[in-house]
C-alpha cells in the first residue's frame, strides 16, 4: 500500500472541488473519446492522446471520461499526475497504483497480483517496464486467456492525465515506451487515454510507438466549439450565483446581459480556465457581483495577440487586489520552490521559512492569501496551500508575462536553504517533528539549493555557522551531493 498514490485516482478527495466537465459541455470531445473506447472509430489505436494548452480543460475531460467509463464498466484504472504532489509527480508509484485499481476492478486479478508481490517484495524497485509486465499485463493476459467474464472482448481503459506534470521528461517518455512495448506483447483489449500539453518530446515518443494508426490524436481547439460550452458554463454559473449570493437582492433580474456573456466568452479565447477564474472572481461573497463582472469585462491587455494575454491580465489584476503583495509573492515563491514537497507547503512551515514568527504575521498571511481565493486555497495554518491551476505557477515564473508579479525562484531557494541550515544545525523545528522528518531525504537537497540560490549576507552568516562535517557524519546519505559543493560556498 505504501507504493500506491491514492491522490492519483480520479475519485480521490485530494481537493474539495476537482475539475470535471460542466453538465452538457464538451459533448463533442467526450463522445469522440467514448466512440474510440468502445471501438466505433480508430479501431487500431490503443492510445488516444488528448492534448491542448494549459487551461484548455484536459483534466476535467479526463475525470469526466473516467466517471462515464466507470459507469459503463469500461474503466480499468486511472492515474492523475500533479506536479506539486510528491506522490504523483513521478512515475515511481504509477504501476503500483494501477495494479491496486485493477485488483479492485477485476477481483480475480487480485490474487495474481498479490502472488507476484509476495514472491518478490522488491518488485516495486524494478524498472517501470518490468513492473508493468509482471503486475498488470501478465495477470490480465492470464485472465483473458481463461475468458474471465470481467475481461470479455470489451475494451478496458487506463487513463493517464497530465503526463507533462511528471517532473522528469525522460520518465514521461519512458512511460510511453513501456506502455507501447508491453501492450504489443498481450492480446487483452487494453486502451490508454493520455492527456498532456502538446510537448514536443511527448509527441515524438508517441509517434515512435509504431504505425500512425495505433495512436489517435485529439487536439482541444476551436474546431470542437469550446465557445458554446463556455457560454453554457458561464450562464449556469451566473444563474446559481443569482440564487445563492449574499447580495442576491441587489442583482438585477436580467443580469448579466447577453452581450456581457458573449464578451466574456470572447475574452476566454477557448480557455476554460479563464472562464472558471472569471466566474470565481465575480462570485466573491464579499463583493457585489455586478461590479466584479464590470471589472473583468473592462480589463484590457496591451498585447492581445500574445498567447494567454487575457488570462495573464486577469492574473495580474487578481494579484493587484492583494493587500500585502510583498508577503504573498514571498509565500508563492516558497510554494513554487517546494513544489515536489507538498507536505511542506503549509502556511506554518512557510512562515517558519520566511521567519514570520509573531501572531500578527500569521493573521496577515491568512488574510493576504484570502485575497487570492480564485487561484489558491488555504483553510488554516496547518493545511496544505493548494494552487488550483498549474498555469498560475507558469505565470508567476515568467518575468515577461508576470511583470511586477514575477517570482524569482533563486530568492526562494535562498530562504529555504537558510531555514534548512538553521533547522539541521539545531535539530529542532517549531512546526515539524524531526522524529518523523528524520533525514534530509524529506527535504530539498542542499546541493540543489546551493546551485539555484543567490548569495546574501544573511546566507553567508548561516553558512559560516553550519558544521558541514558534523552534518555529513549524522546524515551520510547526503555525502555525495554535499561533497560536490565547492568549499567556496562556505567561505564566500
Amino acid at each position: 500500500m505504501k507504493a500506491v498514490s491514492p491522490n492519483a485516482f480520479h475519485n480521490s478527495d485530494d481537493r474539495p472541488d476537482p475539475p470535471r466537465c460542466h453538465e452538457n459541455t464538451r459533448v463533442a470531445v467526450i463522445n469522440r473519446i467514448i466512440d474510440w473506447v468502445t471501438g466505433k472509430i480508430d479501431t487500431d489505436a490503443f492510445i488516444l492522446w488528448l492534448y491542448g494548452p494549459a487551461g484548455a480543460g484536459k483534466s476535467a475531460i479526463a475525470r469526466t471520461i473516467a466517471e462515464r467509463c466507470e459507469e459503463l464498466e469500461l474503466l480499468l484504472g486511472s492515474f492523475f499526475f500533479f506536479r506539486t504532489d510528491h506522490t504523483r509527480n513521478t512515475t515511481r508509484q504509477f504501476v503500483a497504483s494501477l495494479a491496486y485499481c485493477i485488483a479492485l476492478t477485476v477481483p480475480p486479478a487480485r490474487i495474481l497480483i498479490e502472488q507476484v508481490v509476495e514472491s518478490n517484495p522488491l518488485i516495486f524497485q524494478y524498472s517501470l517496464d518490468t513492473q508493468l509486465t509482471k503486475l498488470v499485463l501478465e495477470p490480465l493476459q492470464h485472465l483473458f486467456n481463461q475468458e474471465t467474464p470481467r475481461l470479455s472482448p470489451r475494451p478496458l481503459l487506463v487513463i493517464i492525465d497530465g503526463l507533462d506534470e511528471c517532473l522528469d521528461e525522460d520518465s514521461q517518455v519512458q512511460l510511453i515506451q513501456s506502455i507501447s512495448s508491453a501492450s504489443r506483447r498481450v492480446s487483452a483489449p487494453l486502451k490508454f487515454l493520455i492527456s498532456s500539453r502538446p510537448e514536443r518530446h511527448i509527441n515524438f515518443a508517441l509517434n515512435a510507438c509504431g504505425p500512425p494508426s495505433i495512436v489517435s490524436h485529439l487536439e482541444l481547439n476551436n474546431d470542437l466549439s469550446p465557445g458554446k460550452d463556455i457560454l453554457l458554463f458561464l450562464t449556469d454559473k451566473f444563474r446559481l450565483l443569482k440564487e445563492n449570493h449574499p447580495y442576491r437582492t441587489l442583482i438585477p433580474p436580467h443580469w448579466p446581459h447577453e452581450d456581457q456573456l458573449h464578451l466574456l466568452v470572447q475574452k476566454a479565447s477557448g480557455q476554460f480556465i479563464y472562464a472558471s477564474l472569471a466566474a470565481h472572481f465575480v462570485s466573491s461573497p464579499r463583493h457585489l457581483p455586478t461590479q466584479r463582472l464590470d471589472v473583468v469585462l473592462h480589463l484590457r491587455p496591451a498585447d492581445r495577440d500574445i498567447p494567454f494575454a487575457e488570462l495573464d491580465h486577469l492574473y495580474r489584476f487578481i494579484l493587484s487586489r492583494v493587500s500585502d503583495i510583498v508577503l504573498v509573492l514571498e509565500i508563492l515563491g516558497v510554494i513554487k520552490a517546494l513544489r515536489t514537497y507538498s507536505y511542506l507547503q503549509r502556511l506554518d512551515v512557510i512562515e517558519e521559512i520566511l521567519e514570520l514568527k509573531d501572531h500578527g504575521a500569521s493573521l496577515t498571511s491568512l488574510a493576504a492569501l484570502a485575497d487570492l481565493h480564485p487561484v489558491i486555497e488555504c483553510e488554516d495554518m496547518t493545511s496544505q496551500v493548494v494552487l488550483h491551476h498549474s498555469s498560475f505557477v507558469d505565470f508567476i515564473a515568467n518575468q515577461q508575462r508576470a511583470k511586477d508579479y514575477y517570482v524569482d525562484s533563486r530568492k526562494s531557494y535562498t530562504r529555504i536553504l537558510q531555514w534548512l541550515l538553521r533547522m539541521f544545525r539545531s535539530d529542532s523545528s517549531p512546526t515539524l517533528r524531526l522524529d518523523i522528518f528524520i533525514t534530509p531525504s524529506h527535504f530539498p537537497s542542499l546541493g540543489h539549493l546551493f546551485e539555484n540560490c543567490c548569495p546574501t549576507a544573511a546566507l553567508e552568516d548561516d553558512l559560516k555557522a553550519f558544521a558541514l562535517d558534523t552534518y555529513l557524519f549524522k546524515y551520510p546519505e547526503e555525502s555525495e551531493p554535499a561533497r560536490a559543493i565547492p568549499s567556496s560556498h562556505f567561505t564566500f
